[in-house]
């Protein structure tokens, strides 16, 4: 069975679906077709929980995920989760991360890619120049992502 749930901050709605296994997708909502979902509000507590921790900059617990990719682009959001709150990093950095430095379009597909933006952090991937390159949502929510734990991170080294 698969169930979904919705998550606002600001002016964000997020759609969250998830399996028994684990959370399989979090992106923003669009009017997914939701007929093959069941609205379960329990089932999605733990991921909820999890946002709303996220959101509060505090540190959180593993989150069990059901995600599907190939082996490349599983390596590539392992790196992308060893990349912590206020801090970034570039493809390049990414590419070489997996021993695989000339990867750097690739890596940028499979981060573009990445079905559970927040619990797999794609936002903190940045362009090797600084800037903060694309997103596969809206980039106003990347910089304010960016923004947001560069201050929480401000906090918690006072």
């Amino acid at each position: 069975m698969k169930y979904y749930t919705f998550y606002k901050h600001l002016d964000w709605t997020f759609i969250l679906k998830a399996t028994d296994e684990g959370l399989s997708s979090l992106h923003l909502y669009e009017n997914d077709d939701l007929s093959k979902l069941e609205h379960n509000e329990e089932k999605m507590k733990p991921y909820v929980t999890y946002l709303d921790s996220f959101f509060k900059g505090e540190i959180t617990n593993d989150i069990p995920l059901d995600i599907k990719g190939t082996k490349f682009q599983m390596a590539v959001w392992c790196a992308l989760m060893d990349i912590l709150p206020g801090e970034t990093a570039s493809y390049q950095d990414i590419a070489e991360s997996i021993n695989n430095p000339k990867a750097v379009q690739a890596v940028g597909n499979a981060v573009g890619s990445n079905p559970v933006m927040l619990f797999i952090p794609c936002h903190r991937i940045i362009k090797k120049d600084g800037s903060i390159g694309g997103f596969s949502s809206d980039p106003k929510l990347k910089a304010y992502l960016l923004n947001y734990e560069r201050e929480q991170d401000k906090h918690a080294h006072r």
